[in-house]
């Protein structure tokens, strides 16, 4: 496979990833305005997660942002959501988090 194949791969893969992220993120405010018509709006009728959850959840979210910006040639942007990608990472190595 050459490298003009592979980097055609890849863009397909992207473009593929990037319309299922956007398929999850409808099915996640679908089912968010669904809670609160149905009266859930207070906090204790939604999960509650861990602050390792919520890390993790981060560093999923960092690493979508961060392949948005690479495949867009946005290298500036790409750094920044890079650096906090690994303050996450470093966070949930050393389990720097506070688990109740």
């Amino acid at each position: 496979m050459t490298e003009k194949q592979m980097h055609k791969l890849a863009d397909i893969i992207i473009a593929k990833l990037e319309i299922k992220q956007q398929e999850w993120d409808n099915d996640f405010h679908e089912n968010i305005a669904q809670h609160y018509t149905n009266g859930a709006t207070s906090p204790e009728n939604f999960i509650t997660l861990t602050e390792e959850q919520m890390l993790i959840a981060e560093l999923a979210r960092l690493q979508t942002i961060l392949m948005i910006f690479e495949n867009n040639e946005e290298y500036e942007k790409a750094a920044v959501v890079l650096s906090n990608l690994n303050r996450v990472k470093s966070k949930l190595r050393k389990g720097d988090y506070n688990d109740d």
